[in-house]
């Protein structure tokens, strides 16, 4: 638990206790769906997706106490609309320099656009950090270089472009958001249209496969707050929040129905189109359970079965 954490805790002690959530809830997390056409009750019917279980002592969960976000209440917070003012861009914004181990940025755009489809994302040029404009520290546990996220995130809102709905930047470099923190893998302003993330701990160098697919998790799970959706605690869901590699490598590839319908409200996809899009990506990179879900999905949400 970070300092912070505690203060936080002595001014106002919270109690909090995990309760797994009923199918009565998460429907309810969902929304009513009867008036929809069939193949979108179906995109969102909860049968075949499976609550949050109980997280773990060093989990997100046990200390960072969260209320979760209905659909309902994700409308209330009046959401940012993507293509509204002529912002109907993702730039994907790689910052700083990166080894050829590294996920290559073409592959993390090709799925960002699945992900997000049908959003066109791209492909930024390369920008330089200068880290004497910019909070950086040596990690205490690792003697890694670190960059203050906040600051990175405060330099990014300068540079948005005006088509732009949100713009990503990715780093190689471990980051954390202030002087409490130990680290972070990602932050993003929900209505400042910027988020960072970063590989630094990914294991880059000896699990390629593996780190492809943290990022392909993280950078979507970034992505989706900028699309307005709070930290999931319905489903065990993209959108959960981890606290270290173990928990978002549990975590799930997919969006949760209610977390789908959220970013369904946004951009009008075809639920099967889009499921089949993000298959074809996986395939394409030798994950092929993740793609045989998406797969079946895309089969199961088909309106033309």
């Amino acid at each position: 638990m970070k300092k912070i954490l505690f203060i936080v805790l002595a001014l106002a002690p919270v109690v909090w206790a995990f309760t797994a959530m009923s199918k009565r809830d998460m429907e309810s997390s969902v929304g009513p769906t009867k008036n929809l056409p069939p193949h979108l009750q179906e995109a969102f019917a909860v049968d075949d997706f499976a609550s949050l279980p109980e997280p773990g002592p060093s989990d997100w969960l046990s200390s960072h106490p969260e209320r979760g976000q209905t659909y309902g209440q994700f409308l209330n917070s009046s959401p940012l609309k993507p293509g509204a003012q002529g912002r109907k861009f993702i730039y994907l914004q790689p910052l700083g320099n990166f080894p050829k181990e590294a996920p290559q940025m073409a592959v993390l755009q090709e799925f960002l656009a699945a992900y997000f489809y049908p959003m066109e994302v791209k492909l930024a040029k390369t920008l330089p950090v200068d880290e004497s404009k910019i909070g950086n520290r040596v990690a205490s546990f690792s003697g890694e270089k670190q960059w203050n996220a906040t600051d990175l995130l405060n330099g990014l809102q300068r540079r948005v472009p005006r088509d732009a709905y949100v713009v990503m930047a990715v780093t190689m470099t471990d980051l954390y958001p202030s002087d409490e923190w130990n680290f972070v893998f990602g932050i993003a302003r929900i209505k400042k249209r910027v988020g960072v993330f970063s590989f630094a701990r990914y294991d880059v160098a000896d699990q390629p496969q593996l780190a492809l697919e943290r990022a392909f998790k993280v950078i979507s799970h970034e992505t989706g707050h900028a699309f307005g959706i709070k930290h999931c605690i319905h489903f065990h869901c993209l959108m959960n929040g981890s606290n270290g590699l173990g928990e978002t490598d549990r975590a799930p590839l997919h969006l949760c129905p209610a977390c789908l319908r959220k970013i369904h409200w946004g951009l009008g996809f075809d639920p099967a189109e889009r499921y089949r899009k993000i298959a074809g990506v996986l395939k394409a990179q030798k994950m092929n359970e993740q793609a045989e879900w998406f797969a079946a999905r895309a089969g199961k949400t088909d309106p033309k079965k």
